[in-house]
């Protein structure tokens, strides 16, 4: 089976991340942007423009839709916040054994539920909080249930052609387009009402195979207002005291 990593950047904010791809130079490795100031040795540039979306909405076209980009058979997605750590083959070759489904990521290593992710986003100012209420309300008046699970989007595995999972990433990059930006909420959304069969990985440690926090994200500035604010600074003081 082929496989090709692949990543995105776009826009000037975050700065390119040339440790996303880990030390594993043996397969194909591309790098989505709308730069042209980019210089990554060994890393296949791509210079797909943003075509009027904005650069979070830019980053997730390639992301959620491989299947209208690359050849291979299954692609592994990594944020650019993300550096990889166990060699590529080995996780495919481990993934199949776990599971013949075409789609694998990794549980939210501290929530499952969507209306915990909705909460955090708006708190933390990572999208607009009109958008995130209303996103709330249809989640609640379609009967989701809380605790349906959430998945750490800054990994992924897919066998990108596999009709239900092109499917799913077209349907999954309109709610993006269309709703909130944050990919990780429209999720477990389309999973719950389309029924779509993933696989959660189980069969590997997710600090051993990536680590999804090499930039530093603590201090950056949110595109929108952050709300809460004593009430994070309570919340993080609470999770120190419990480790």
């Amino acid at each position: 089976m082929s496989l090709v990593l692949y990543s995105a950047l776009y826009g000037r904010k975050e700065p390119l991340n040339t440790e996303v791809f880990g030390p594993f130079t043996d397969v194909r490795r591309v790098l989505f942007t709308d730069r042209d100031d980019l210089d990554f040795p060994g890393v296949e540039i791509v210079r797909l423009p943003a075509d009027g979306l904005d650069p979070a909405r830019a980053s997730r076209r390639a992301k959620l839709m491989p299947h209208r980009y690359l050849t291979e058979d299954w692609s592994l997605w990594l944020d650019n916040k993300s550096r990889l750590r166990r060699d590529p083959s080995e996780i495919l070759a481990t993934l199949q054994a776990q599971s013949p489904k075409a789609f694998f990521a990794f549980r939210h290593f501290r929530r499952d539920c969507v209306y915990q992710e909705l909460q955090t986003c708006w708190e933390n100012g990572l999208d607009d909080y009109r958008t995130l209420k209303e996103r709330e309300r249809a989640y609640r008046a379609e009967g989701m249930p809380e605790h349906a699970g959430l998945i750490e989007g800054h990994f992924i595995l897919r066998r990108h052609h596999d009709p239900a999972v092109v499917a799913f990433g077209e349907e999954w990059f309109d709610h993006v387009c269309r709703f909130s930006r944050r990919d990780q909420i429209s999720f477990p959304y389309l999973v719950w009402k389309r029924g779509f069969d993933y696989a959660p990985i189980d069969s590997l440690d997710w600090k051993e195979t990536v680590r999804h926090d090499h930039l530093d994200r603590a201090h950056r500035t949110p595109d929108f207002p952050r709300k809460h604010r004593l009430w994070q600074a309570a919340r993080k003081i609470w999770h120190s005291l419990r480790r």
